[in-house]
């Protein structure tokens, strides 16, 4: 019979990591629709710039999460956790080329 028990938890720190990351990302985005700043540069532009911060903070998520693989973590969080990712690299990767 199969037993239930939680993630590890480097797992659950990994998780963690990439939901404060799309928390930021999604944040970001309703904190500037509703209150929009005249039109910046992009490199003055301070949505533009915390967009572009996710490319460094969500490769950060991706490593936690394969170390938390390498310990054993269920496959079905690290698999939410990759995926959850790389949207966020993404965004991070244009904003930045926008600057």
């Amino acid at each position: 019979m199969r037993q239930r028990h939680w993630p590890a938890p480097i797992a659950l720190i990994a998780l963690g990591l990439v939901s404060a990351n799309a928390a930021l990302a999604a944040g970001t985005f309703l904190y500037y629709q509703f209150r929009p700043l005249p039109w910046l540069s992009p490199w003055q532009d301070p949505q533009i710039l915390t967009y572009g911060l996710l490319l460094l903070l969500a490769p950060i998520g991706m490593i936690v999460g394969l170390v938390a693989a390498m310990r054993g973590a269920p496959k079905w969080l690290i698999f939410v956790v990759e995926i959850a990712s790389v949207p966020l690299i993404m965004v991070g990767f244009f904003a930045s080329g926008a600057i």
